[in-house]
């Protein structure tokens, strides 16, 4: 296992003097692990040294998803996405992964260092750069086995976001087995999904039905009930053809669904406890990535809020559980009072 020093380009430029990053096309659709060209957001990428690498993105104006929010900010969770998929381009591109070596996110963390840096007129659209440094890393390209990534985003200027993410590979024979042992030791076969009716957009800060992902059981409590334990309970929602959620096919609920459904599931927990609204900025997320999720079976989310910390964020708890035992353990932090820009101040950061 090799260790490299902390992640230096934090302190400094992105992308560093003598690094070109265009935003002229995307990168091929297979290094990003899309399907569609259009769900394809990294557009250059560069290696500045062996654990170094730099890459643009830009996220589409008119994007079915990420633009489904109310005009004053981007949404940052659109960049995290960027992010990701940055990672697929420089496993791929720069350090050796083949494409279709089967590998996870066991765990990512991401804090919006700079709210303001997302803040827009509606106008613009979302576009920065990401820089990675490999941390750690356990083998190399085909045989790569761990690695763990720490990065920072650049946007209008302003650093953005900080992230980091533990990366497990194993080959396809191995993933097979693994996948076929897990299953046999759950109750697939025996599983029901509970009838579900899906969540008002307007409670987790979206315009279009679609994009909701949670909802509660059809003959539940109401929408507005506030448990008395506290812990916030919702069920999976989400359109089984959303072109972004589910742009190829999976033998798992995919793990961008899982967060945005632990997004929601804050935004709703923490309105009905008055600590934020449906439009607060997302600006924080860590989620530990424990086992698979099934199609076949309830995943329930739990939402529990806790109290503001100095900063005005609003952490909110969540777990996804699966046959009782946690799938995704995490937490998300919610900035209710985000105020954006004025117009002419929003230009000027904006790209």
């Amino acid at each position: 296992m090799t260790r490299t020093t902390p992640l230096a380009a934090a302190r400094g430029q992105l992308p560093p003097p003598g690094v070109e990053l265009a935003f002229d096309q995307t990168v091929p659709r297979s290094l990003a692990h899309r399907r569609q060209v259009g769900e394809v957001f990294v557009t250059d990428s560069a290696q500045g040294s062996e654990e170094d690498f730099h890459l643009s993105f830009q996220i589409p104006r008119a994007h079915s998803l990420w633009s489904d929010r109310q005009a004053g900010f981007h949404d940052p969770f659109a960049s995290a996405e960027a992010a990701r998929q940055s990672i697929f381009v420089l496993l791929h591109r720069h350090v050796g992964v083949p494409v279709g070596l089967p590998f996870s996110l066991q765990r990512i963390t991401l804090r919006v260092a700079d709210p303001q840096a997302y803040a827009h007129d509606g106008t613009s659209a979302l576009q920065g750069y990401v820089h990675y440094r490999v941390a750690e890393r356990q083998g190399k390209g085909s045989d790569v086995v761990s690695m763990v990534l720490e990065g920072v985003m650049e946007i209008g200027g302003r650093r953005a976001m900080t992230l980091s993410a533990v990366l497990a590979f194993m080959s396809q024979e191995d993933y097979d087995i693994f996948r076929a042992f897990q299953r046999a030791r759950k109750p697939v076969a025996e599983a029901r999904r509970t009838p579900v009716r899906r969540l008002d957009p307007g409670l987790v800060g979206r315009e279009n039905p679609r994009n909701v992902v949670i909802g509660l059981p059809e003959h539940g409590a109401p929408e507005d009930a506030v448990p008395h334990d506290g812990v916030f309970r919702f069920l999976p929602a989400a359109d089984p053809h959303h072109p972004a959620f589910f742009d190829h096919e999976y033998d798992h609920v995919p793990g961008p669904l899982m967060v945005e459904a632990m997004r929601q599931a804050a935004l709703v927990a923490a309105c009905r406890t008055g600590a934020a609204g449906p439009h607060a900025l997302t600006v924080g997320c860590e989620a530990a990535f424990l086992d698979f999720a099934e199609f076949e079976a309830d995943l329930v989310h739990e939402a529990v809020v806790g109290a503001p910390g100095a900063d005005g964020r609003v952490p909110v708890t969540v777990v996804l559980r699966q046959f009782g035992k946690p799938v995704v353990e995490g937490r998300i932090e919610l900035l209710p009072d985000a105020a954006p820009l004025s117009p002419s101040r929003t230009r000027a950061h904006g790209v």
